[in-house]
């Protein structure tokens, strides 16, 4: 597969209108050819048809830009592309498509008002009427973009395809979906949103089907004409909402995971470690802005130290990492940003590329149950009322991710198809909203070869409530709650005590225990006096502590070869230092043995591979902001006392010693960026 050794990827983004007569005119494939040779990009990404609908070819299917009066620029880049030894990426949009919107209204999105989506969204984002949002379930709809890839790999050659935007912006109740659901079902789509309801869990499980059906349509149609050809549908969507209808199972329509970001260095390490373990092949792709700090600030660049910690942070993941540039409306590109930002960028990675391997080292694995992402307790009467509150589904395990990083200890984010060969000391279930019973197969399987869960928030189901020990009961009216450390409990919850219990600024899940056999009470709830937000209080800034219970909601479960400790609420989430150091205190007394100890400082990660018998650590300084602060003075310890250390790429020699006769500490003077090293 060509995607093999190909780290080094490039998308001029050029999403142009045609309405004035200057868009697209100054367009130069030489020029940009040469730019992207220049910087050592292995592979370009192409559009072909982007969200305006309008084709970069000469189509007979749809329409072509009126900019290009009739000059074939798709093929001219695969061409010159190929001439100069550089891969092509064909972007085609779907869903998103201006000029299907407009031309055939009946394959419009509808929401639950009977709005379409420029309708709906018009108002609230200044991009969000710029948008022609059209259905992946019309049947009409999907005879077009048959017909557009069809035609597209029937006249060029790609090695791929990129499928843009394969996910739901919104609930639909277009006629399409309607007489869908009524098929499948028998019944009307519903319009009350009800976690309770089974019937309605089923809804949104479909919603997840369907699109990782039309995704498979998608693919077939290229694999059809080329079957060669790699499909990448974009994946970022992942960590939308439920709404989005992104799950897991869309891997099963592409060759690669990929998709564009554009948050921080923990957002980045997260995702990459995800699609590191669900792509069914390696390497995935990172895609983020040249602008700072995303495509709408068109002219300003982010520093050679953002990008580079990118490009690193990607690689290192054994992840390519794809440039997403701004394209200018009359088609010139900004040549500076490849002959120089980038060459300089890419010379340096370049030779850590065959280092890299996915076989990394970890103590904890983070579950992201991609069916699961909302909140249980959002219900409401009407569709559009509903809330999308990302801090339970997504920030829960990305707070988690950020304690451990900060803690050094070496974690990886996994699917659901990575749970039946995990390794990992302890699993964490961050606020898991449900778990499927085949999920659960995976996970008892998992605990009964000695593995441990971490579990926080809602127990996803009955069978893990039985694990447990407990019953859930409902959740406390209360939103600020506190947990109060019993004796048992008093080593992890060290800086807390009865008198002063972990604050915990949100609602707690409420459990009675109903098997005690193994049950270690860790904490109990306590409340504070009033509810929050009413004109009855205690304290005018603050909800203190007054109501003290001895219902749990801190739990260890011995269940034999594994353990599990449960927490009514995520207190990974929290803010304070002395509440972040109770979870990790938590991890640690499920771990066994440590793949390695550093003091690297928190915004510093360490991650530790194994390749060819050799183990290699990388040591990224993912500061946010530039200009980045050179660390000093790191050391990692490792269980390799028979081993040596030297820096890469030169292979210089580092400082060692061995400690307690079974240790080997590795003295790093400075990290700038990063710095990556071999043991030998």
């Amino acid at each position: 597969m060509w995607i093999k050794g190909n780290y080094r990827r490039n998308l001029m983004d050029m999403h142009i209108d045609d309405w004035h007569p200057e868009f697209l005119t100054k367009i130069n494939v030489k020029e940009y050819v040469e730019a992207l040779k220049a910087a050592g990009i292995q592979a370009a990404m192409v559009k072909g048809k982007p969200h305006t609908g309008l084709c970069n070819y000469p189509t007979k299917v749809g329409r072509m830009h009126k900019g290009l009066n009739g000059y074939d620029f798709l093929g001219d880049m695969v061409k010159t592309c190929h001439e100069n030894g550089i891969a092509v990426i064909a972007y085609f949009t779907q869903i998103f498509d201006n000029w299907a919107y407009e031309e055939h209204p009946s394959w419009r999105l509808v929401t639950a008002e009977g709005k379409n989506f420029r309708e709906y969204r018009h108002g609230e984002d200044f991009k969000s009427g710029r948008y022609g949002i059209v259905c992946p379930n019309n049947p009409e709809y999907r005879e077009y973009v048959k017909a557009c890839l069809t035609e597209m790999n029937t006249m060029y050659d790609f090695e791929g395809m990129f499928l843009d935007m394969t996910f739901f912006p919104e609930v639909c109740y277009c006629d399409s979906c309607r007489e869908k659901y009524k098929a499948e079902t028998g019944k009307e789509l519903p319009r009350k949103v009800d976690w309770s309801d089974k019937d309605w869990l089923d809804y949104v499980y479909r919603r997840d089907l369907w699109m990782a059906e039309y995704a498979n349509f998608a693919t077939a149609c290229v694999k059809a004409v080329k079957p060669h050809v790699t499909i990448e549908h974009q994946f970022s969507r992942i960590t939308g909402g439920w709404v989005d209808g992104s799950s897991e199972l869309l891997t099963e329509a592409i060759d690669y995971c990929g998709g564009d970001y554009y948050g921080g260095f923990l957002q980045q390490t997260f995702i990459n470690k995800y699609y590191k373990n669900v792509s069914p092949n390696l390497p995935f792709v990172y895609h983020t802005s040249r602008c700072d700090p995303e495509l709408a600030y068109h002219t300003t660049t982010k520093t050679e130290e953002e990008l580079m910690l990118h490009v690193i942070t990607a690689l290192v993941h054994n992840g390519a990492f794809l440039l997403v540039d701004a394209i200018n409306p009359d088609g010139s590109i900004v040549p500076e940003v490849y002959h120089g930002l980038m060459k300089n960028i890419y010379s340096k990675t370049m030779p850590y590329e065959k280092y890299i391997s996915e076989n990394f080292y970890h103590n904890a694995s983070i579950w992201f149950a991609t069916h699961a992402k909302y909140n249980p307790y959002e219900n409401c009467d009407n569709m559009m009322d509903k809330k999308i509150h990302p801090d339970l589904y997504m920030d829960g395990p990305v707070a988690a991710a950020s304690i451990l990083r900060e803690s050094n200890i070496p974690f990886e984010v996994i699917g659901t198809k990575n749970i039946k060969s995990e390794t990992a000391d302890v699993m964490i279930l961050s606020h898991v909203a449900a778990i499927r019973e085949e999920e659960m197969d995976l996970i008892e399987d998992y605990v009964a070869r000695g593995g441990n869960l971490y579990v926080s928030g809602p127990i996803g189901c009955e069978r893990l409530a039985n694990m447990i020990g407990v019953e859930v009961l409902g959740r406390t009216e209360h939103e600020f709650t506190y947990m109060r450390p019993t004796e048992a409990g008093m080593d992890i919850f060290e800086g807390f005590g009865k008198l002063t219990p972990l604050t915990v600024p949100m609602a707690q899940v409420e459990v009675k225990i109903t098997n005690p056999e193994g049950v270690t009470v860790l904490a109990t709830r306590t409340l504070p006096y009033t509810l929050t937000n009413t004109e009855d209080f205690a304290a005018i800034h603050s909800n203190p502590p007054g109501i003290y219970t001895d219902e749990p909601c801190m739990i260890l479960k011995d269940t034999g070869k594994g353990k599990i400790i449960w927490s009514a609420s995520p207190i990974e989430m929290s803010r304070p230092y002395m509440s972040r150091q109770v979870f990790k205190r938590i991890i640690q007394s499920l771990i066994k043995e440590p793949a390695f100890v550093s003091n690297a400082p928190k915004f510093v990660e360490v991650v530790n591979w194994e390749k060819d018998g050799s183990d290699y650590f990388a040591i990224i300084n993912e500061q946010e902001e530039s200009p980045v602060v050179p660390m000093h003075d790191i050391y990692i310890d490792v269980k390799k006392p028979d081993k040596k250390a030297v820096l890469l790429p030169d292979e210089t020699e580092l400082k060692t010693e061995v400690m307690n006769g079974d240790t080997l500490r590795i003295y790093l003077p400075k990290v700038e960026i990063f710095q990556m090293i071999k043991l030998v």
